[in-house]
């Protein structure tokens, strides 16, 4: 059997996100931190409904924008969404 996958919704630690900063739900909506946008190659790939390993191709190529963390790569969310629009008005 299968493990569940994870979500692809943002995780927060409520106890490390009080130790850090207040929280103030008008301002985590309105300017939401880079940390919460980050999203792993395979997180991606479910978003896009593609394998993995094209994920991490497109990223080699600068196909899909990623950001270099020591050995891992991570994905802005905010930035593979422009990219897919990007990608969408020139293949119009």
């Amino acid at each position: 059997m299968r493990p569940p996958r994870p979500s692809l919704a943002p995780t927060t630690h409520p106890t490390v996100d009080a130790q850090v900063r207040p929280r103030d739900e008008a301002t985590d909506k309105a300017f939401p931190s880079a940390l919460d946008e980050l999203m792993t190659a395979h997180q991606v790939a479910v978003l896009l409904l593609l394998p993995t390993s094209t994920v991490m191709d497109y990223a080699r190529r600068g196909v899909l924008p990623s950001i270099k963390l020591g050995k891992h790569r991570r994905f802005v969310r905010s930035q593979v969404e422009g990219a897919i629009e990007a990608l969408a008005r020139g293949s119009r």
